[in-house]
């Protein structure tokens, strides 16, 4: 016996009738994941970063400049970098202690820095009192500052702000610096 295809009866229309038969079971089925973590988060936090840096005259790292960023624990990191300071180099070590989680942290940081050929805040005033560190041709000085790290995946990026003391001066300068970088 054969049988005529009536007019609702069409490819498209049992597609859809499979569909809407399928849909109550797909609603309720458990999430398959496919990812080569297993299951876990795919946002890593990286122990290791490598971090271009740009900033002012006082930043750790020069006005462009580098660091490698390690985290010995989920909430400090110790960055060793140089870069120019134009003229002479530029090298700092920074010590940074983090709040947050998930990869988006505000930081504390304490740094050393130097510069081998630009005495940087020299003043007027402090060359009666500290002669010697007035008239050198290298400098040193600390920072102390608050800003923003956001660090996940393969990727870093982090902005700071800091209050200077120089071995030249009594009087505080400024510091911005910032950068991004590529994570281990």
């Amino acid at each position: 016996m054969a049988c005529a295809h009536r007019e609702g009866d069409t490819a498209q229309v049992r597609t859809l009738a499979l569909l809407l038969a399928l849909a109550p079971s797909l609603a309720l089925a458990d999430e398959i994941d496919l990812s080569r973590s297993g299951g876990r988060d795919s946002s890593r936090i990286p122990a290791l970063v490598v971090r271009l840096e740009g900033g002012n005259e006082f930043a750790p790292f020069g006005f462009m400049g580098g660091c490698l960023s390690w985290m010995t624990d989920p909430n400090n990191e110790l960055e060793l970098g140089g870069g120019g300071g134009f003229p002479g180099l530029q090298l700092g070590l920074a010590g940074r202690h983090l709040f947050g989680e998930g990869g988006q942290f505000f930081l504390a940081e304490l740094f050393l820095s130097g510069n081998t050929k630009v005495n940087r805040g020299v003043d007027k005033n402090s060359a009666q009192i500290n002669a010697a560190a007035a008239n050198a041709n290298s400098s040193l000085w600390t920072g102390l500052g608050f800003g923003f790290e956001l660090r996940r995946d393969f990727y870093s990026a982090s902005l700071a702000g800091d209050i200077i003391f120089t071995t030249a001066s009594f009087t505080p300068h400024w510091s911005i610096h910032g950068g991004v970088g590529f994570g281990f």
